[in-house]
């Protein structure tokens, strides 16, 4: 998918990866309030232990009306939800939902599913290489995006930059988790637009500090049009001093 870097926690040394590493990325799109969810998680957090894979979780609040307010939620992953839903299920929104690579859609307590997606998706976007760099200096996250490859249709995206907790531990107090302690891991603060790509090599550079501090890890990922498939990512570890 694309050829990573990782960025030194000081400095701006960039640390290339090999550039025939393939990285999926899985989002999970969950509920404190939707009891499939809490396996779903576990399932995540053994994913984000597998090499080539970088995983997102995106609390929901659509199911708050059920008496528990999710703690973690945010009204735009709800929406993330629904355009992924208006593309991939015919408008159907559940949760847990994990979507892998931006191109498919799976139940996210189903592992041997995502595993199957992975798969398929991967050898789907093998061709369809971004190289992807990124490194932190001044103050200043930059990151340089490279040409699309020659056999891919893609020529148009966006690169998004997710600010995570790599783990966060929530108590949930009502509703059918009620009493049970989810650990969420690479739950996203704050999801930021760091603007458009249009298939050649693109520079991009963002301040720090206008990045959410409640995190202590950066995902950088190019994604095609709108919500599409997902050319490369990679992780930064920025040590925030975020709760």
């Amino acid at each position: 998918m694309g050829a990573l870097a990782v960025t030194c926690a000081s400095g701006g040394k960039t640390l290339a990866a090999p550039q025939n590493e393939k990285t999926s990325v899985v989002e999970l799109f969950s509920s404190q309030s939707c009891s499939l969810c809490p396996p779903a998680h576990r399932i995540l957090q053994q994913l984000s232990y597998r090499s080539g894979i970088v995983v997102l979780s995106f609390p929901v609040n659509y199911w708050d009306y059920l008496g528990w307010k999710d703690t973690l939620a945010r009204q735009e992953y709800g929406e993330r939800q629904r355009n992924y839903a208006a593309l991939l299920t015919k408008g159907e929104v559940f949760t847990p939902l994990a979507v892998v690579n931006g191109m498919r859609n799976c139940v996210g307590s189903d592992l041997a599913e995502i595993e199957t997606a992975i798969k398929s998706t991967s050898t789907s976007l093998a061709s369809q290489s971004v190289p992807l760099s990124v490194r932190r200096e001044d103050g200043n996250l930059h990151i340089e995006v490279g040409d699309s490859a020659a056999p891919s249709r893609h020529r148009s995206g966006k690169l998004w930059v997710a600010t995570v907790l790599r783990s966060r531990s929530e108590k949930i107090g009502a509703g059918d988790n009620a009493g049970q302690m989810v650990t969420y891991t690479n739950v996203v603060r704050r999801l930021t637009d760091a603007g458009d790509w249009q298939g050649a090599p693109a520079s991009y550079s963002l301040p720090l500090d206008a990045l959410s501090k409640d995190g202590d890890m950066l995902v950088v990922f190019l994604q095609t049009g709108k919500l599409g498939p997902i050319l490369a990512a990679t992780l930064v570890d920025i040590s925030f001093n975020g709760n």
